[in-house]
């Protein structure tokens, strides 16, 4: 790695067990045993750091999201398992996310609107992709459905009803409400998976939450 992805991820690491507020770039520079001059000569300040550490932290998520779907056969399942792999890191991102917004709102609006975009792609590209596959009905493939989707996880991921911690009540909100509206666009074919990968990836914890 090179010195500047050693920074943000150590950086990412303090913010999310020390908050964003409370670590200070005098606080990394004394950790990682850098000066002051080496952070400023690669991060005009720290909200550039913290904008970057998040958006590199958000890629290798996914970029280890894609390494492990490799093995799924289809489509329809792979997006599910991405889906409920993000659900678990979800407390953290809530929390991450409500302090950037009351303690650096720039950063939060430039992430929001980053995030929001490629989501936007992906979520666009898995419905094309999962009509051609003959798992979802073409009329699944417009705006309104992508909208839908996008805006109800997001505030399920984001909602100030959970506590920052509670995984498995997140998880089963996301399992009763997105899943069951993602079954709603399948076809035959497309409802069969679906049943199997919602036992498969999400049952364990629904059934935790019902003891």
């Amino acid at each position: 790695m090179t010195q500047r992805e050693v920074i943000l991820d150590h950086a990412m690491n303090m913010f999310v067990k020390q908050g964003v507020k409370a670590v200070r770039m005098d606080d990394i520079a004394r950790e990682l045993s850098v000066s002051k001059r080496t952070l400023y000569e690669l991060f005009d300040d720290k909200e550039e750091l913290l904008y970057q550490s998040i958006l590199r932290f958000t890629k290798l998520g996914a970029e280890r999201r894609m390494e492990q779907i490799k093995s799924i056969d289809n489509r329809l399942e792979a997006m599910i398992f991405a889906l409920r792999d993000m659900m678990s890191h979800a407390p953290t991102a809530s929390r991450l996310r409500r302090n950037m917004q009351r303690f650096y709102p720039s950063v939060f609006n430039r992430l929001e609107h980053d995030f929001n975009v490629q989501q936007n792609q992906t979520i666009r590209q898995w419905i094309k992709d999962c009509i051609a596959d003959g798992y979802f009905t073409t009329t699944a493939d417009s705006d309104f459905v992508v909208r839908i989707l996008v805006e109800s996880s997001q505030g399920i991921i984001h909602s100030d009803t959970f506590d920052a911690y509670d995984t498995i009540d997140m998880v089963s909100y996301v399992s009763y409400s997105v899943i069951i509206f993602i079954r709603g666009l399948c076809t035959a074919k497309g409802m069969e998976i679906i049943d199997r990968t919602f036992s498969k990836y999400f049952g364990n914890i629904v059934n935790q939450e019902r003891l």
